[in-house]
């Protein structure tokens, strides 16, 4: 009997295998939302651009991470900024002023790589006036906790976006075992 050992390029294919079905499996049972790009509405160069904003804390905020899906550093921030006056009403006027959704707003930093009012309607089902709510607050918190997050964060975050970090680059080919005559 011969022990035949995975080459380099076999383990990525199947750490690509294995992550691609752990991420639906997660997806399935967190109940996540497939976001579908919709072809009904075609681009105009008119207008102004829709407002994108990067998510660095896109792969690093969830139920799945060291830091979990409310992490501590942020937490203030989050809560603070959901509790402002995001309805622009005069003092004295009628309406009820209702602080944004902090679960929403935690959703979205763990949900979307790229923020627009679209994609965060789609995501949140919500009014396309509603989630330009949550834009603007996503414009808001992510600054501020780039500020506080802590320097084990900083290192992960750096050593993802390094250039040519691939991760396997410095594993040594592994000497075949000689087999165990019996």
């Amino acid at each position: 009997m011969t022990i035949t050992l995975l080459t380099s390029n076999q383990l990525d294919e199947l750490d690509r295998r294995i992550a691609a079905r752990a991420d639906a499996l997660i997806a399935a049972r967190t109940g996540r939302i497939q976001i579908k790009p919709s072809n009904e509405i075609t681009p105009s160069n008119r207008g102004r651009p829709p407002k994108s904003i990067a998510n660095p804390f896109y792969v690093f905020i969830g139920p799945t991470t060291s830091y979990g899906r409310y992490p501590l550093f942020a937490m203030d921030i989050i809560e603070g900024i959901a509790r402002l006056d995001w309805y622009d009403r005069r003092t004295g006027t009628g309406g009820k002023s209702m602080p944004l959704s902090v679960r929403n707003l935690v959703v979205i930093l763990e949900m979307l790589e790229k923020v627009t009012s679209e994609s965060v309607s789609q995501t949140l089902r919500l009014a396309e006036r509603h989630a330009q709510r949550y834009v603007k607050a996503i414009e808001l918190i992510i600054p501020r906790m780039m500020r506080t997050r802590p320097k084990s964060l900083i290192l992960d975050m750096e050593e993802i976006h390094e250039p040519g970090n691939q991760g396997r680059e410095d594993i040594v080919e592994l000497i075949q075992p000689t087999p165990i005559p019996r």
